[in-house]
C-alpha cells in the first residue's frame, strides 16, 4: 500500500472514530437520536474503506472454521458502533431496529458477545421467545452468572407466564360465548311461543 493511501486509509478511519467517539458521550448523555446520527456518520467512514492491506487478520486462516482473530480490525469497529446503536434503539423503543442492527454486528464479527446480547434483547421484546433462549444458552456457557443475563431470564418468564395468562383469558371468553348461545336460543324459543298462549287466552 502506498504511503498517500494509507494516509488517505488512516485519516478516514480517525474521522470514523471521532464520531464513535462523539456518538459515545451522547449515549452517556441519554441523548439517544444524536448518538446514532454520530453512529451512522461513523459507519458512512468506515464502510467506505477496505480493510487495512496490512492487517493480515483481514484474510481468514482457515475460511471453513474462523476465529475472532480473523477478523479485521475494521470489521470488529463496524461491529462494536452497530451494537451500540442497537442498544441506542432499545433505549428509544425501537426493538425492529435492535435486531436489525445487533444482526448486522454479528455479521460483521460472529464473535461479538455484547452483539449477541442485544440481540437477545430485541428478540424477547418482539416475541422471539425461542430465538432467544438459544442465545442466551450460549452466552451463559461462558457467564452463567451474569446478572444481565438472569435479568432478562426473568423478562422471559414474565413473557411467558402473560402469554399464559392471555391464552387463558381468550379460552374462558370463548366457553362462555359457547355457553351463552343454548340459553340465548332458549330464550329465543320462549318469546316465539309466548304469542300463542296470549292468543289462546284471548279465545278463551
Amino acid at each position: 500500500m502506498s504511503t498517500q493511501a494509507s494516509s488517505d486509509y488512516e485519516s478516514k478511519h480517525a474521522s470514523g472514530m471521532a464520531h464513535k467517539n462523539a456518538g459515545n458521550q451522547l449515549f452517556k448523555d441519554e441523548d439517544f437520536a444524536r448518538a446514532l446520527k454520530e453512529y451512522y456518520h461513523a459507519l458512512l467512514y468506515l464502510r467506505g474503506l477496505n480493510a487495512n492491506p496490512m492487517d493480515l487478520t483481514a484474510t481468514p486462516r482457515d475460511p471453513e472454521k474462523p476465529t475472532e482473530e480473523d477478523v479485521s480490525d475494521l470489521d470488529k469497529d463496524i461491529s462494536i458502533i452497530q451494537t451500540n446503536m442497537a442498544a441506542c434503539h432499545l433505549r428509544l423503543d425501537r426493538i425492529d431496529r435492535v435486531v436489525a442492527c445487533a444482526d448486522a454486528a454479528l455479521k460483521a464479527n460472529p464473535f461479538n458477545k455484547k452483539a449477541k446480547f442485544r440481540l437477545v434483547q430485541g428478540y424477547i421484546r418482539e416475541g422471539s421467545i425461542p430465538k432467544a433462549e438459544k442465545l442466551l444458552d450460549e452466552l451463559e456457557k461462558d457467564s452463567p452468572r451474569d446478572a444481565a443475563f438472569a435479568a432478562e431470564r426473568k423478562l422471559i418468564a414474565s413473557k411467558e407466564k402473560e402469554a399464559e395468562s392471555k391464552q387463558r383469558s381468550e379460552m374462558r371468553g370463548m366457553f362462555d360465548r359457547a355457553n351463552s348461545k343454548p340459553a340465548a336460543a332458549e330464550y329465543e324459543t320462549k318469546t316465539d311461543e309466548q304469542p300463542a298462549v296470549i292468543r289462546k287466552k284471548n279465545n278463551a
